[in-house]
Order: structure tokens, then C-alpha cells, then sequence
């Protein structure tokens, strides 16, 4: 193990390049990438201050309405975010602004990030051991997508996460990072900074606008964004 924050970091990311391979069989191809902890609750939640990214593979995407099992997984959470697909690359090398990012998008949707928490003790988490675990990221569900052109400013738009038709929680898009636009921008520069890119095709999850909820067999979950069709998800 390095010794260091920064070291570990990398530690971190290096697993994790290790680790995804060995995750998903057939379906293990890298289709998008998950951003965690962009919000200040969500920061709070997990006791980390930054940002940090996982991979999002081929065999994990659902379309909603989805259903997935809880037996599957230790203890799954569901994150309420807006996700972004990417429609063409971007320069190599070039920087780019949050003003940019958005002419490489084709849709946006809402969408859930399934998340697989193992019983973590949330005492004693770090951004190196969540990044190692893939960020934890156990697929994502996406709801219909709107094309990006003409959408608007993915900024500003209220969230609210129903369980069972009530709702238990909501959000605006602008807590993550203060607009999904920076995330992007964020991501597109960490993933330079480890010889890789976005591609066509790439889905990115902005960061959960609510806190994790952990579900249960039996319940249906949605979230609805402004300017969004909901997603929609029943645990069995």
C-alpha cells in the first residue's frame, strides 16, 4: 500500500482498473461511468469530501421500468440522479469548460444508480477504499431519455424520490457540484488524467440529488426530475 493520501488514491484507481474486469462475465465491458459524492449531503453521508468515479458496465444498465433483486446483493441502495449520455468524443487533450461539455451530449434521463454498500461501517470510510470497490457502484437504471439538444440547462431542476407512491425525499440538480454541466467537465478532466476518455455511447451519472435509500423485496421506487420522465423501479 503507498503511503500517502495521494498514493492511496491512486492505489485506488489502480484496483479498481484490476478489479472491473473480474465483475461482470460477458458483460463487463465499460459503458459510463458513475460519479459519487458530489453533494454535500451525500459528502456528509460517507464522511469523504470529493468527488470520486466508478465504472458503470454493459451487463449492469437497466431500462425503466426495471426490476432487480435485493437477494442479489448484500444490502442495495438506490441514488436519484440525472444521467447524461455522451453523443461524440471529446479533443484529446483539451480542456474543457462546463460550458462545453453539453454539445457532446445526445439525452439526458433520470435515473437510478444501484449501489452495493456491502454493510459498510460508514465511520470508517475513505474516498481510496470506495474508489477500490468500484464505487460501489452496482448498475444503473435509466429512465426515457430526452435528446440533450433543446433541453435546456440540466441545472436548477427539482428532484422527488417516492417510495411506494409516497414521497420520502428531494433535491435540486444544481446540489451536485452546483450543476450536472460542472460534473461532467469534472470527470471528463479525471479521466484524461488516467488515459482515458469518454465515448460516444458512455453514459455518466451525475451524483445522487438525494441521499442513498436502501430498499427492500416489495417495495416500488420513482423519481421524478423536472423536465424528465420518471424512473421507475420495483425490488423483488
Amino acid at each position: 500500500m503507498p503511503d500517502g493520501r495521494a498514493g492511496d488514491l491512486a492505489f485506488g484507481y489502480a484496483t479498481q482498473d484490476a478489479l472491473i474486469p473480474r465483475l461482470g462475465a460477458g458483460g463487463s465491458a465499460v459503458v459510463g461511468w458513475k460519479i459519487g459524492l458530489t453533494t454535500t449531503r451525500m459528502q456528509q453521508m460517507c464522511g469523504v469530501g470529493e468527488p470520486i468515479v466508478g465504472a458503470i458496465l454493459a451487463g449492469r444498465v437497466h431500462a425503466a421500468p426495471a426490476r432487480v433483486a435485493a437477494g442479489a446483493h448484500v444490502r442495495l441502495g438506490v441514488e436519484s440522479e440525472l444521467a447524461v449520455r455522451i453523443g461524440r468524443p471529446f479533443p484529446p487533450g483539451a480542456a474543457v469548460g462546463p460550458g462545453e461539455v453539453l454539445a457532446h451530449a445526445d439525452a439526458v434521463c433520470a435515473a437510478f444508480e444501484l449501489v452495493e454498500d456491502s454493510g459498510a461501517d460508514y465511520a470508517r470510510l475513505s474516498a481510496a477504499t470506495l474508489v477500490a470497490d468500484n464505487a460501489w457502484n452496482a448498475g444503473l437504471v435509466t429512465g426515457p431519455v430526452r435528446a440533450a439538444a433543446g433541453f435546456g440547462a440540466l441545472a436548477g431542476r427539482r428532484g422527488v424520490l417516492f417510495r411506494n407512491s409516497e414521497a420520502v425525499d428531494e433535491g435540486s440538480s444544481s446540489d451536485v457540484l452546483g450543476d450536472p454541466a460542472n460534473v461532467l467537465a469534472w470527470v471528463v478532466a479525471h479521466l484524461a488524467a488516467r488515459g482515458r476518455a469518454l465515448a460516444p455511447g458512455d453514459w455518466v451519472s451525475t451524483g445522487s440529488i438525494v441521499p442513498t435509500k436502501f430498499v427492500e423485496p416489495g417495495e416500488t421506487w420513482r423519481f421524478e426530475l423536472e423536465g424528465l420522465e420518471p424512473v421507475e423501479l420495483t425490488v423483488v
